[in-house]
């Protein structure tokens, strides 16, 4: 595998070439880049698990209440305008 390098004004390159840096997933079959795209997931899980567990600030939970309190359930007669 090739070095890379971190250009401070844009995202990784390779030293033998210009192009942007890549997982190079690109070999790998369906099957494997599926298998890939599962372990990256399950890693952030358990790298921000905590974040997770934190409570939203303030202003969001302000506006997740105003959002939920401007919405019906979907059971609600008074959703009904045929009757």
């Amino acid at each position: 595998m090739s070095k890379r390098l971190h250009q401070a004004d844009g995202p990784p390159y390779s030293v033998n070439r210009q192009t942007p840096w890549s997982i190079d997933s690109n070999g790998l079959t369906a099957a494997g880049q599926n298998e890939l795209l599962k372990h990256i997931g399950r890693q952030l899980q358990v790298d921000y698990q905590d974040v997770l567990k934190e409570p939203a600030p303030d202003h969001i939970q302000d506006l997740l209440e105003r959002l939920e309190a401007c919405s019906l359930p979907l059971n609600d007669p008074s959703r009904d305008e045929g009757g």
